[in-house]
């Protein structure tokens, strides 16, 4: 028999028979009444509580126990009465032959379980395009992947989607300072400097520049001694991070600071670079839409390096300002809405929190206790990010149809995220509302480094994928046989993929190397270790093993638990797919890694006599098969040696 979901049939037929049982008592209930738990491991594999039925039916436990007894079973064993709960554990054989025969079988489908019908659309990363991507964008980038994955491997059309912010003051600050040295950019460019990195360094200097001469002027006006003393703290802070950036690329920041010089207010220029690009000006556009473009062509490098790509690259001014879709939430949102849109200050202010209390939405909605105003458009009529992001989500709608969007963006975001639904809601997009998924994660920490983008302080992704290819390297450096370059660079990726996807997305990550690059447990080198090594058991074997018969009469407690991991794998990747949770994937794999290699070193493969021989070797194939399925879901590399 081969099954998708050998776990399952652990319980269906425990089910079955405790309905089968009861009933023969009087008892009748439906086998969807039958609550399944783990036992506690001194009682067996699974347990019922059927302390609810004693209670109701009187003295029946005798009569439970004998009439068990007398119960055959296909795949469990020792089926116990005890203190209301009935408690079994599995038939080593039968079970075992299930499950390895399913695996070797199903090969790389096996953990799908069931088909999804529903159509994603998941838009991740997503990051400003002014600076390199750094590794608070990498667990974006990660996960977004492998979700996207891990809804593939169950069947579902999956679109991904990189939302550009090319509109607001951020990126023009960027395009301003590059408009004025773009000569330099270009010959550092050709010279081989990463375009996104040369960007990131102009944005930062930039603006590092703009508050300098603004504090400077706010300093000669300064009558208040105190206030004066502040503003010159804060210009000192900014002159430091200019003499920094200056380090970096000491003729670059010079002849930023030089052609920026003749500006008296750069943070004007800015904003008007700002204005003309959303209002469609050519010469704007075409300068913006160049430095996008050279910082694209960065992002790909990097995420091409962590097996990353994207299926659309959706640029915000079309798609949200230049079809007139700010224009359309201002005005639907004014007419279905209207008593909770108002002007303040010449601001158009939408009362989020009041609507969704007269309507009560938090349930329905999923929404944070606490929701603030939404601000739709500035004063001078420019529209801020919300509303563009609005309009976005309703054109993803429009023109690709998915049943859920699913958006990967940082918890910071959640009161943001909150009123988009909101405000599709108050708009008549009620089904839109309840399928927009703001998938939050926590930042990554890394200790001693404090990140700011306006500072230029980051840790690129970059520069963690060749640190840890560096710390690689120095481990791998004395084996033969490999191609080092290969094998460091996929071991930095598989590692730094992994540590991002293997804690829970609402938990902060502390990065730190040695989790990172542990070889004992619960890393990406870790599983793909496990994997090599599995690999290397069967290609010395030079046996085919396509399937078993039968299992020894005796096996390892190692040997048993793998049967049991293996055959719960299905049911964690449903679970997976149903929670949106990564982390359930590697906490799963990890404890298969853990136990087969205890299991290798406990009880020899290749010398073994039969039959443990054949058992062994089939259970070695049936791990390699579910360690390779779950790295592709991961995105951690496979390789045949390290």
């Amino acid at each position: 028999m081969i099954c998708k979901n050998p776990f399952n049939e652990l319980v269906s037929e425990f089910k079955e028979i405790t309905v089968k049982v009861l009933d023969k008592i009087g008892i009748k209930i439906s086998v969807n009444d039958v609550n399944v738990q783990r036992a506690p491991s001194r009682f067996g594999y699974l347990s019922i509580p059927l302390h609810e039925y004693l209670r109701r039916y009187g003295d029946v436990e005798e009569l439970l126990k004998s009439e068990f007894e007398k119960i055959e079973t296909k795949y469990l064993s020792r089926i116990e009465f005890i203190k209301g709960f009935l408690n079994s554990d599995i038939k080593v054989n039968s079970y075992s032959i299930l499950v390895i025969n399913s695996i070797l079988e199903l090969k790389d489908r096996y953990g799908c379980s069931f088909n999804l019908s529903e159509r994603y659309l998941i838009e991740h990363t997503s990051a400003n395009p002014i600076h390199p991507l750094h590794i608070g964008h990498g667990r974006n980038a990660v996960l977004g992947d492998s979700l996207a994955r891990l809804l593939k491997f169950f069947n579902a059309e999956v679109e991904t989607h990189f939302y550009l912010d090319d509109c607001g003051d951020q990126v023009a600050y960027a395009a301003f300072g590059y408009s004025k040295i773009k000569d330099l950019v270009l010959r550092r460019i050709e010279r081989g400097v990463k375009p996104d990195y040369i960007i990131g360094l102009i944005y930062s200097a930039t603006y590092a520049i703009a508050e300098i001469k603004r504090l400077s002027k706010e300093l000669e006006e300064c009558r208040d001694n105190e206030r004066c003393l502040e503003i010159v703290k804060e210009r000192d802070e900014w002159l430091s991070v200019l003499n920094e950036l200056r380090s970096r690329d000491e003729e670059i920041i010079d002849e930023l600071i030089k052609r920026l010089g003749i500006y008296e207010d750069i943070t004007e220029a800015v904003k008007h670079l700002s204005r003309s690009y959303e209002k469609g000006d050519v010469e704007a556009r075409q300068l913006i839409r160049e430095l996008i473009n050279l910082v694209i062509t960065g992002f790909k490098q990097t995420l091409t390096r962590l097996g990353i790509d994207f299926d659309y690259w959706d640029w915000e001014s079309e798609v949200a300002i230049d079809n007139g879709g700010v224009d359309r939430v201002v005005k639907e949102l004014s007419r279905r809405a209207s008593d909770y849109v108002d002007y303040v200050k010449g601001a158009l202010v939408f009362k989020a929190d009041q609507f969704a209390k007269d309507l009560d939405l938090w349930n329905e909605l999923k929404l944070p206790k606490y929701i603030p105003k939404a601000t739709l458009t500035r004063s001078d009529g420019s529209s801020l990010y919300l509303t563009r992001d609005v309009a976005y989500t309703i054109w993803c709608m429009e023109n690709f149809k998915p049943s859920k969007i699913i958006r990967v963006i940082g918890v910071e975001q959640t009161h943001p995220q909150a009123q988009l639904r909101i405000i599709l809601y108050a708009m008549g997009y009620r089904e839109l509302a309840r399928d927009v998924i703001h998938y939050a994660y926590e930042m990554v920490n890394i200790p001693g480094i404090k990140m700011s983008a306006r500072r230029g302080k980051y840790v690129t992704l970059d520069d963690l994928i060749n640190e840890a290819k560096r710390r690689v390297y120095e481990l791998i450096k004395d084996r033969e046989g490999i191609n080092y370059e290969e094998v460091a660079e996929a071991v930095a990726v598989g590692a730094i993929r992994y540590t991002l996807l293997s804690v829970t997305p609402s938990k902060t990550i502390t990065f730190t190397w040695d989790k990172v690059l542990n070889l004992k447990q619960n890393s990406g080198p870790f599983i793909m270790y496990t994997y090599v090594r599995a690999n290397s058991i069967l290609e010395k074997s030079q046996e085919d093993v396509t399937k078993i018969n039968d299992v020894p009469e005796e096996i390892s407690n190692e040997e048993k638990e793998l049967i049991v991991l293996l055959g719960e794998y299905p049911e964690i990747l449903g679970k997976a797919v149903y929670d949106l949770r990564i982390d359930y994937i590697t906490e799963h794999i990890n404890k298969i890694a853990l136990t087969f290699n205890s299991m290798y070193e406990k009880c020899p493969v290749l010398t073994a006599n039969e039959p443990y021989k054949s058992f062994r070797l089939a259970l070695t194939k049936a791990v390699k098969i579910v360690l390779e399925n779950s790295m592709k879901i991961l995105g951690v590399p496979i390789l045949k040696r390290m």
